[in-house]
């Protein structure tokens, strides 16, 4: 899977001063109004078993205590007085804890009114049920700030953005329990949401669905990696850090080490979970919905060095637990569960062998470090910011172009210059900040190369400097 490089050694040097920077790479970020999520919840009752909502809901979710077997059944009645047919709840298995059922968010026509009837095979018992109501589509709107991104390597597939899709970043929580934790990738994940088929507005349905997760499950976030919705579309799910305008928002950390999500209990640390959005237990995925489930996974599995074919011993970062799995499983491989659906799950062998094909050869990773001879200079004094592009096996990558960028302490990224590696994968870059900046450099990429960028290094700019240790 690795693309083999020459090596030899040349060392090459590019001045820039900043003030006359070369014009950045990025536009400015943008803004866009969104709307935000209305949410009320309503505990059901069998003396009263019908509710008129308060706002008309785009999306509805159920939530009750029972016995393995017990459910939901309701109905709704239109504005006009339509009354629909009784639909029993689908239940989503990512979420159950124990006596604790959680319904998949469904997505609703703005109905009226909602009449529900609980139901309790022969022996089983349940307490009251939980309604939550959401719209969110019609509330007020809402400034978001949406940076430009780029794709940072060919073939990197499109991905929205939380902020693209309208994440209230105030619903999620990063602190205590829920600080973020990153691990290397060694497994992949196929889930469905468990909710309606052929959803037209996929990016509300992701704002209801993080809305769920965070408020009424408890979670710390949305608790996949990725969904995609049935048009194809992939989301970024979880939060991960806060990206520099070129970066692609993989869900992971500098080091390329996924954040732990909420999808297979047990399984979350050092794996991704993707789910498509529906439920696929009696009918096929969208063809585009599977396409780019298998460009997510090829892209997934090439920078990580995963077999899509192949199978392994997952073991938990976190416990030591292990298990045999294939590289690319279903939710059902790790948990008792019918995620993702039967559909779905029997046409995970054609999707691997799909993933296989698409992955080709595979492109070699790439390694990119940068140092500085001074980490403090006095105004106007210059400092050389060094350092080498590798391939895996430590070999230099010459003729690769490098990019450094620089900001100024909680600034934006510019680019401040531009380079070409020598033989032996070596760069440089002189410059002569004027104030303190942080910088980084950063790969890009070829079509037999993937992408890395360097950690950023601080340049203090000081009255009087003094050298580093």
């Amino acid at each position: 899977m690795v693309t083999k490089r020459l090596v030899a050694r040349l060392t090459v040097t590019t001045l820039a001063t900043i003030g006359w920077l070369v014009p950045s790479l990025s536009s400015p970020a943008r803004t866009v109004y969104l709307p935000v999520t209305l949410a009320r919840s309503a505990t059901l009752s069998t003396l009263d078993p019908a509710t008129r909502f308060s706002f008309l809901p785009t999306h509805i979710a159920f939530s009750w205590v029972g016995q393995e077997g017990t459910g939901v059944h309701y109905r709704t009645t239109s504005r006009s007085g339509d009354v629909s047919r009784w639909m029993r709840v689908r239940e989503s298995h990512d979420a159950e804890r124990g006596a604790r059922h959680f319904s998949a968010v469904l997505s609703v026509a703005r109905p009226a009114a909602i009449e529900y009837e609980p139901i309790t095979p022969s022996g089983k018992t349940m307490g009251p049920v939980t309604l939550d109501y959401l719209n969110t589509i019609d509330g007020p709107r809402r400034a978001f700030r949406v940076p430009l991104v780029a794709n940072a390597a060919a073939e990197t597939p499109p991905i929205v953005t939380r902020a693209e899709w309208g994440a209230d970043e105030s619903l999620k929580s990063t602190g205590g329990g829920c600080k973020r934790r990153f691990f290397n990738v060694q497994q992949l994940f196929v889930h469905h949401t468990a909710g309606n088929n052929n959803d037209r507005n996929p990016a509300a349905t992701m704002r209801a669905i993080y809305w769920y997760h965070t408020q009424r499950q408890g979670w710390c976030d949305i608790g996949y990696n990725f969904v995609i919705g049935p048009d194809g579309t992939i989301f970024e799910g979880r939060w991960a850090r806060k990206y520099a305008s070129w970066e692609v928002h993989s869900t992971e950390n500098l080091r390329e080490r996924a954040v732990v999500g909420a999808h297979v209990s047990g399984f979350n640390s050092g794996s991704v979970g993707i789910s498509l959005m529906g439920h696929y237990g009696r009918i096929k995925p969208p063809p585009l919905a599977q396409q780019w489930l298998t460009e997510l996974l090829a892209w997934e599995a090439d920078r990580h060095d995963l077999d899509p074919l192949g199978s392994h011993t997952y073991r938990n970062p976190d416990t030591g637990r292990t298990r045999k799995l294939p590289f690319i499983a279903g939710h059902r491989d790790a948990g008792s569960t019918a995620c993702p659906g039967g559909f779905l799950y029997r046409a995970l062998p054609s999707i691997r062998e799909d993933t296989a094909t698409v992955m080709g050869a595979g492109k070699a990773s790439t390694t990119l470090e940068m140092g500085a001879s001074s980490t403090q200079v006095a105004p106007g004094e210059t400092v050389d910011l060094a350092g080498r592009l590798t391939d895996p096996a430590g070999g230099g990558i010459f003729n690769a172009p490098v990019t450094l960028y620089q900001r100024r302490p909680r600034g934006e990224w510019t680019v401040a210059a531009e380079s070409t590696t020598g033989l032996d994968g070596s760069f440089r870059f002189t410059i002569a900040p004027a104030a303190t900046i942080v910088t980084r450099a950063v790969y890009f990429g070829d079509p037999t190369s993937w992408g890395s960028q360097s950690s950023n290094v601080k340049i203090r700019v000081t009255a009087a400097a003094t050298p580093s240790p």
